[in-house]
Parts: C-alpha cells; structure tokens; sequence
C-alpha cells in the first residue's frame, strides 16, 4: 500500500541505550573498530563512510517507548549536511578510522506519558564501546550502530528491544512500527511516522558480544528501503562475526482464510491494444496462494480538467488479500496487470489512479510528480519548487523557511525546525527556541540536491564542498542560530 506524502534530524543522538541500557561512564568508541563495521564496498554506489549518527528522530538503535526530543539538527551530524534533499550527498572524503562523536541519548527505560512499562523485560547490562558510521547510497542514506556488550548481554538487549517493539508498536497517534520479519539472529523492522507520509527500515541483530542495528532512510524518497536494511545487515552480521541463519516461519492463522481489499501500487502506466485501453503494472504481494488475487478496477469516473484542460479519467487499483497484515506472510513481490478500459478514447488525457496522477508522454506514461505536478514551473526559484525541496529534507513539515538566495543554479535557503514544536500559533506552556539551519542546494537531474547545511557565516562550508559554487551568493550571508 502507498504512503504518500520525514522527520527532522535533531539534535545528533549515537544512542547511548538499547531500550532502557543506560550508558555506563567511559563508554567510548575505540572499542568498535573499523573490521567489524560495513565497508564503502559493501554499500556500493560510490559511498563515502563518515563517522556520526542520524540524530535524535531516528534513534540508534530504535527506542519505540521514548518519545525523541523536539529539538532542531545536529550540525555534527553525518557530514554536517545531513541527508540529501532529493538526491545524493555530496560528501567528503573518508575518515573511516575515526571516532564519531557521541552523545547521551533519552533514557528507554522511562516510557512517556502515554505508554506503560508493565511486563518491560529488565534492562541487561549496558554497551562498553559503540559506534555510528554513515554515508549516502543512492537514493538513500544508510546508517550503522554497533556496540559492545558483557557476555551474553547483547542478545538480552535485543530481547529487550523487541519487547518493546511489541508493547510500544503504536506509541504516538502519527507513529507505528511493525516486524516485518524475524531471523535466528535478529528482525527486520519498519517504522510508519507522519501519520503514514514516511518511513523507514531497520535491521536490528547480535553477533556475540556486538549488538548492530542497520537503519536506512530517504533522500530521493519518502522512505527507506527494507530491502535495501535486510541485505545491508546480512552483510553487517558477517562483518561482526556472525550470521543471519534462517528467517523464521510465520505463524499460520487457523481457519478458513480471511480476505481483505487493499490498494494495489501502480508502477508503470502504458498504452493497451486499442485507444481505450490501459495497461496497468501494479506490485502485488506473494510467496502464498492467499498473498494476492483478483487485482482491479473498483472506481471510475472521468471528471472535467481545470482551466478549461480535457476531462481527467480517476480510479482505484485494488487487489484482495488474506496475508497482507502478517509479520513475513507474504515474503517477496510480484508485478501483476490490470486493464483499464474507458468508454471512449483516452487519448491525451490525464489519468489520475488511486489519487496519483500519470501524464502521456510519447509511447509510455509517467507519473506526475505530488508536490510540482504534471507541468512544473521552468523557474526554478518558483516557490513550488522550494517545497518540494524543503519536503525532501529530513525535517518537520511546515518548518518556517525562507529563500535567501537563488539563481536557478544554486539555492540558499534556511530553515527554522522548531517553528511547529508548540503547534500552529503556540500553546500554553510551551517554549521552543529557534533552531535556523542555512541548506545550500544546487540543482541537477530535474530537482534540488543539498550540498550542505550549517549555521556558519558566508561560504566556507558550501565552498569546501562545491567551490564553483558562487560566491556573490554566500559571502554576506550572516550566522544562523
């Protein structure tokens, strides 16, 4: 099922707990050396590893019973820049063997007000040594935490921390995480946050005395890759001297099957035999015979366009399924086809299917894009184009922004993160101080990539990066705060 429509990065957070495991004093990060970790090689894509954790709205390793403090990013965080509004981070080079900073992360083991700790697994003993690397692959950005624990406290921290997973699945009103899958050395875990419009994947899995946990978000999309989280901490477990054995059997629900209809993603749109035909690729679940059947149509209409544009054909893409809710009930993917077929000629028109839009083009169709649309703006310093960029960012939606400079090339904008802490137009009690990040971004492959983000005066770090970058549009440019 699509989500449409991720948090910011705060305050950087290399969790210092597993669920409830306080940091004991001299914790530090000599003690996870670079053998254990993921290689640029094993990330591929021309990754570059840097030192530093993802901050605290993504919490390493996961802590689904602590509410993440609302706080602004970290300019220590992965290259200072944090992740790529739309593409991919233009980092440094490589300090692989250094040590990341670190941080004291929001105690587990005191949930919020909203949860409760009965039934909690006691808390094992405390990590000795962790670490947090990260770099950007692809259309994502991928993060490592590993730590060091006493014997045999490793496995009971992951224990522990899929308890929690259990007791705190559904912990705030906008938030949800969910097992997807559980091997004989750990589980592969997705988190839904803004109310379903994000996500992102975690593997989370021991090797003796080393806990890890593999954590993968979007940059040039709204969610992470589960796939991409399940492979990586495979290849993490390796590194850490074990393995992931065989992924446990779901459990088989007795009785006779009960089916649901859920939405079927579309992901190509293309011409049928006749004009009044489409052919629509959707991706269905399987590895059961109760995965997926009858894939459809079960809404259409056809609407008049806007300013007087040709009339819109809208429908619903649905597929039945019995597993579709089942922790690893449906293990793999499968592309079906269904036929969309219109009383008369579809010709040019706008084809709008489970409320994303696919516009014509030549032979085939794309899909529009949520935030520029179907036609986008050739200016690209039109504000249309500044939210889309904005909503590609690791930040809170509605963040107060303001543009400072753009040239069609290059964008500066800043980006206050705390403006919605205390909700529109504020409420009683609450206080929260500006927290203003500078996000230099240049334009490339039809939208907006960060360069970097800081909170220095003028061009010293957007130069360091990108030194063509121009300096009539850096260099009188104040700090933020």
């Amino acid at each position: 099922m699509r989500r449409s429509g991720v948090v910011l990065t705060a305050v950087l957070v290399v969790a210092m707990t597993l669920t409830g495991c306080a940091r004991p004093s001299g914790v530090g990060t000599t003690a996870i050396p670079d053998e254990v970790l993921l290689t640029e090689a094993d990330l591929g894509d021309g990754a570059r590893i840097t030192d530093g954790g993802p901050g605290a709205a993504h919490p390493l390793p996961p802590q689904p019973c602590t509410t993440p403090s609302p706080t602004g990013p970290s300019p220590t965080g992965p290259s200072a820049a944090g992740p790529s509004s739309t593409g991919p981070s233009a980092a440094g080079p490589s300090p692989t063997g250094s040590e990341g900073a670190t941080a004291t992360a929001p105690s587990a083991s005191t949930p919020s007000s909203t949860r409760s700790a009965a039934g909690a697994i006691p808390a094992p003993a405390g990590p000795t040594a962790e670490r947090t690397i990260n770099a950007a692959v692809g259309r994502y950005h991928v993060y490592e935490y590993v730590a060091r624990y006493p014997a045999g406290a490793a496995e009971a921290a992951l224990t522990r921390l899929r308890d929690e997973l259990d007791r705190c699945a559904r912990p705030t009103a906008d938030e949800r995480w969910k097992v997807l899958a559980v091997d004989s050395a750990g589980l592969l875990v997705l988190r839904d946050y803004q109310d379903g419009a994000r996500s992102s994947a975690y593997y989370l899995g021991h090797a003796g005395d080393f806990l890890l946990a593999v954590l993968v978000v979007g940059e040039a999309t709204t969610d992470g890759d589960p796939t991409t989280a399940s492979s990586l901490g495979s290849t993490a477990l390796t590194r850490a001297g074990g393995s992931r054995g065989v992924v446990a059997p779901p459990a088989t629900p007795s009785g006779p099957p009960t089916w649901s209809t859920i939405q079927a993603d579309v992901t190509a749109v293309r011409p049928g035999p006749d004009p009044r035909t489409l052919l629509l690729d959707v991706d269905l679940p399987a590895g059961h015979p109760e995965c997926a059947r009858d894939p459809r149509i079960t809404y259409y209409t056809e609407e008049p366009g806007p300013d007087r544009q040709p009339d819109r054909i809208h429908a619903n893409v649905v597929v039945d399924s019995a597993r579709s809710g089942m922790t690893g009930g449906c293990p793999s993917r499968v592309t079906g086809e269904v036929r969309l077929r219109a009383p008369k000629p579809i010709g040019d028109r706008l084809v709008v299917l489970n409320y994303e839009a696919w516009a014509r083009q030549g032979a085939a169709y794309r899909r529009c894009d949520s935030t520029v649309g179907c036609t986008p703006p050739a200016d690209h310093c039109d504000p249309t184009w500044v939210i889309a960029a904005v909503q590609g960012l690791d930040v809170p939606r509605n963040s107060a922004r303001n543009t400072e400079r753009c040239d069609g090339a290059w964008l500066v904008l800043t980006l206050d993160t705390n403006s919605t802490v205390c909700g529109a137009g504020g409420r009683p009690g609450c206080e929260a101080p500006p927290s203003v990040h500078r996000y230099f971004l240049h334009w490339q492959e039809g939208g907006w990539r960060t360069v970097t983000r800081t909170q220095d005066p003028g061009c010293g770090d957007v130069l360091a990066r990108r030194p063509e970058f121009p300096r009539s549009l850096c260099q009188d440019l104040p700090a933020t705060w």
